[in-house]
């Protein structure tokens, strides 16, 4: 584990049930996310808040690992966070469950698929396909993290391609209840809206990437999300030795042979360990160095 993620998790530690951790940084830092979902699984509420200008505030909460039930699972969801006892109830008598295997799709782009979503566990990635058959991949979405906003609340279908990276647990609100739960709480509502605009930075900050960086970055800024507890050339976490060319191409919004050429760059620069193909270890600081431009002349 790198010393500033020990830190973070040290102090995290020491927090009471109930207690909060909050960071200022320049980035979302999705390799800590992934170090507590690995190592601290079921013990953390994590709320992240893009604040523009390089200015990311990222707020951990300790709750109790020692319940495992449906209620407070959705209590750990950011939006459900602060919302009545009652919503809470309501929400959990109405909600589903359902496992998905990796590689498994949940939903397509343009279906209609009335629920709101959480990831239980496991992670599923969100991909838009064009006609030409050309993929890129949006985001990724870990435990607590709500999946098919915008239909619920827009009324129409699905935005993108939902599937299962690996396997995945996810539970299901009905849209009507969602709705009804937002009239009734206020917080509710505002919680929402507040991811819809968080939502909108995100988009905006992928445009700028594809716009603006070249392919070596955004592969390394991609793999970053892949980066384990660990320093040097370590394992990922779950997920990264299914990642296929194909996948990272698409992550990165490029082709095929692009990403193969940037993956080599990155071996060589021991960014990366390679197995046919596949990545299989990373290491943090020098893709770091990529994603910050300093490694060297594009891809």
């Amino acid at each position: 584990m790198s010393a500033r993620h020990s830190s973070v998790i040290a102090a995290f530690d020491r927090l009471p049930v109930g207690g909060i951790l909050e960071l200022t940084s320049d980035n979302d830092h999705k390799a800590l996310r992934a170090d507590l979902v690995m190592r601290r699984p079921s013990e953390f509420l994590w709320d992240v808040r893009n604040m523009g200008s390089q200015r990311w505030v990222i707020r951990i909460e300790r709750v109790d690992a020692s319940v495992e039930d449906l209620e407070h699972f959705v209590t750990r969801c950011a939006p459900f966070a602060d919302v009545s006892r009652e919503v809470i109830t309501r929400v959990v008598q109405v909600a589903t469950e359902r496992n998905y295997r990796g590689g498994e799709t949940i939903f397509d782009e343009g279906e209609q698929w009335d629920y709101l979503g959480f990831v239980r566990s496991g992670r599923v990635v969100f991909t838009l396909l064009s006609r030409d058959g050309k993929m890129q991949t949006l985001l990724e979405r870990f435990p607590g993290d709500a999946v098919n906003e915008t239909p619920v609340f827009d009324g129409g279908t699905t935005v993108y391609r939902c599937e299962a990276m690996v396997d995945s647990h996810l539970v299901l609100i009905p849209r009507d209840e969602v709705l009804r739960a937002c009239r009734q709480d206020p917080e509710l509502a505002l919680s929402f809206l507040v991811a819809s605009s968080q939502a909108r930075r995100r988009s905006i900050s992928t445009i700028a990437d594809l716009s603006f960086a070249h392919v070596l970055q955004r592969v390394a800024k991609w793999l970053l999300n892949y980066t384990g507890p660990g320093e040097g050339l370590t394992p990922g976490v779950l997920g990264v030795e299914r990642l296929s060319q194909a996948q990272i191409a698409a992550a990165a919004g490029t082709v095929r042979d692009m990403a193969a050429r940037a993956l080599i760059r990155l071996r060589d620069s021991g960014a990366v360990e390679l197995e046919r193909g596949r990545v299989k270890k990373l290491d943090r600081a020098i893709l770091e160095s990529f994603v910050n431009n300093i490694e060297g002349t594009a891809v």
